[in-house]
This record gives structure tokens, sequence and C-alpha cells, in this order.
């Protein structure tokens, strides 16, 4: 980040010492293997999931398209590795959906957006490449459905920021 003049994962790292949120960090850190340039977001969802997304996205003009993510969810014991996947897969697909392409359109208090039609939805060509993994454990399971359907959006608008120098202040994003 240039404000906190450190890298994004390293600013996390430092300023939160919880042993699973560490650990989901460095996985995503192992993951992006030196690619620079990347958004980063991480969260803790309902003190339970943790999360960690790294999002990388090219400038065309004033249209941004996202390339690739990579996501580390850590949500306790993984019973079902392929259910699991699907359900971030999901909650990927939705936050990039949220973070670049829903718009609800409104005018005088009146819904100009009413139905599908011109409700702009991702589509599965403007989906990238998506690199999971999950960090199974013994502790209980926690909730693999909506952890990272926020981080996904904000990892988005972070990686614009890093190849834009202009952060995004409301969605879907656009410069």
């Amino acid at each position: 980040s240039v404000i906190a003049r450190t890298e994004p994962i390293e600013f996390r790292q430092r300023h939160n010492n919880d042993a699973r949120y560490q650990n989901v960090l460095e996985r995503l850190k192992n993951m992006i293997d030196g690619n620079d340039m990347l958004g980063i977001a991480a969260t803790i969802y309902k003190n339970a999931t943790y999360v960690a997304i790294a999002a990388k996205v090219t400038l065309d003009g004033a249209k941004p398209s996202l390339e690739k993510l990579w996501c580390v969810q850590d949500c306790g014991l993984v019973v079902s590795p392929d259910q699991v996947r699907a359900q971030i897969e999901g909650n990927l697909v939705w936050g990039i959906s949220m973070a670049l392409y829903e718009q609800f359109q409104l005018a005088d208090g009146i819904a100009l957006t009413d139905n599908f039609h011109n409700y702009h939805l991702v589509r599965n060509q403007d989906v990238p490449e998506i690199n999971i993994e999950l960090i199974s454990s013994e502790l209980n399971p926690s909730g693999a459905g909506e952890a990272a359907f926020a981080p996904a959006a904000a990892a988005i608008c972070n990686a614009i920021y890093r190849v834009s120098g202009r952060r995004v202040r409301q969605l879907p994003a656009t410069l």
C-alpha cells in the first residue's frame, strides 16, 4: 500500500496476530508466488471462518478486467471438500458480479431496473481462472457459504487501486 508503505499481506500480518488469520495470509502469499500489483483482502467471517483473497486486474481504458483470483479459506473441519469449493466459487463469482457488473437503478424513487434484462450479472465468459486452497483442521466446521463474497469484491477493488492509483468509491467499479 502506498499510504502504509508496505505490501498488503505484510500490513495485514503486522496488524493481526491471530494464528489462523496469519496462516491464511501466509498460504495466500505462497499461492501468489511473487505476483505483484494484486489486490488483497482478508476477513474473519462471523468470528469463525478465515478467508484471504488476491485479485489480478488489468485496465482497458476506464473498464477494469479481472484476470485471476486466488482464495485461501479456513472453515475448520472440511467434511465435503468438493461442496465447500463449490460454495467458495459461488461466493467468488457473486463478489465479481457485485464489484464489476451489478447495478440497481432508481430515478425519483422508482425502480428503473425492473427485471434481469436490464440488470447485468457476471457471465461465464467474465469469470477468470480461480485458484482455491482449503485449510482443513480438527476444529468444528464453520460456515463456508458467504464467507468469501465480501473479501472478493474488496480484493478486486484493491487491485483496481493497485493498477490505477484511483480508489473505487462505488460499485460497480469504473474509473
